[in-house]
């Protein structure tokens, strides 16, 4: 079993690529303590306040994720203040 903790960081008016899930048995939670400015992430490097989820204060967990060839995470703000926001990843690797 691995663990990563991160944080990553998303400039004003750009998307980023903020995490990469590895392959096999995954779970990771994100969270934004301060919640300054809300940051959106999904999985396609067109994320957006519509259509990507927004990073909650409280920490929320996604279990059981099962890739084969793992999935980046983008993430934006969807304006032009800059945010950031912290993640932890488990591997069953």
């Amino acid at each position: 079993m691995s663990i990563i903790l991160g944080s990553a960081t998303v400039p004003s008016s750009s998307t980023v690529v903020a995490f990469r899930l590895p392959s096999g048995l995954c779970n990771f939670m994100l969270y934004q303590p301060t919640q300054a400015q809300v940051v959106y992430v999904g999985t396609s490097a067109n994320v957006s306040a519509t259509n990507g989820m927004p990073v909650p204060v409280t920490p929320l967990g996604q279990e059981a994720y099962h890739f084969n060839n793992g999935v980046t995470y983008y993430a934006t703000t969807g304006n032009a203040t800059a945010s950031s926001f912290q993640y932890i990843i488990s591997t069953a690797n």
